[in-house]
């Protein structure tokens, strides 16, 4: 979404008459489908958040991109995480081996991205995304979900 938000933005402020005319179209029917964030399905973003490669930094880093106001974007961030922690709770619940989790396999490769066109919106965001993965690298334990999945993770690295 990002993507097409910053393709529009790009035509919008186009110097040519056709663009402009264009990308106001467009804008009109994409914020009637995609405005509203809290309108959004939220199995979607509960599919970004089980991504290894996103998690929920990713609504973190975009949903701003998307969304001016500061207060619904972290309400939608607290509602998407309330959903992913039930089920997560379910799921622990019903095979708590099978909940444990890898932390390299949620390594981001950042090592991959060499020079990137700044015409490439999405290419300049996931770059953007990534560095900022790379940074926050680091666990903090915030709840009780982080708490059981770092739990889980020593003791596997104890083992092994």
């Amino acid at each position: 979404m990002c993507t097409i938000v910053g393709e529009l933005e790009k035509f919008i402020n186009s110097d040519e008459l056709l663009m402009v005319s264009i990308g106001t179209s467009t804008q009109k029917k994409f914020d009637k489908y995609w405005l509203k964030l809290q309108d959004m399905n939220k199995i979607l973003l509960i599919a970004v958040v089980l991504d290894p490669r996103y998690k929920l930094l990713y609504l973190d880093f975009f949903f701003p991109k998307l969304q001016k106001d500061k207060n619904l974007v972290a309400g939608m961030v607290r509602e998407v995480k309330k959903i992913f922690e039930k089920l997560y709770y379910e799921y622990a619940e019903a095979d708590p081996l099978a909940a444990q989790a890898s932390i390299d396999a949620t390594r981001p490769k950042v090592d991959n991205l060499v020079e990137i066109d700044e015409e490439d919106s999405h290419a300049a965001n996931m770059k953007q995304f990534m560095m900022l993965r790379k940074e926050k690298d680091v666990v903090e334990i915030r709840d009780e979900v982080d708490k059981e999945v770092v739990g889980q993770v020593e003791k596997l690295l104890m083992m092994g």
